[in-house]
């Protein structure tokens, strides 16, 4: 007896976790694009790293990443689910990101600092 309710309790649970997953995909929306600019200040000075993923269903077009004064980049497309990395040149004068894409997209995100444990690779002192 207690082997049937257990059984019925893992197919519900079963069945709730892959209805919730369907509903997710089914609204998820066409044209979305996730942005993590990084500021991290190591040991041997600070890296600047712009991690970018297509979070939408469709392929993204045209990407104009402006990381700073005079330092534009492009990508021509971006798959669904694919991530890519932008760095800025040693030069450019960092203030913030803007991206564009033929789709529509416009984003504007300042640069985020990890926090940062001691111990860890890379913590600073």
């Amino acid at each position: 007896m207690h082997r049937v309710i257990l059984t019925a309790a893992i197919a519900a649970a079963c069945v709730s976790i892959g209805g919730a997953l369907a509903y997710q995909q089914a609204n998820r929306s066409p044209y979305a694009l996730e942005i993590d600019a990084t500021k991290d200040t190591t040991d041997v000075g600070i890296q600047y790293r712009i991690r970018m993923t297509n979070v939408g269903t469709q392929q993204l077009t045209g990407i104009i990443v402006e990381l700073g004064a005079n330092d534009i980049q492009n990508k021509s497309f971006l798959e669904p689910g694919q991530t890519y990395y932008f760095y800025p040149d040693p030069e450019t004068n960092i203030s913030s990101v803007k991206v564009k894409t033929n789709e529509g997209i416009a984003i504007e995100s300042n640069y985020r600092s990890p926090a940062k444990v001691l111990g860890l690779p890379g913590a600073g002192r």
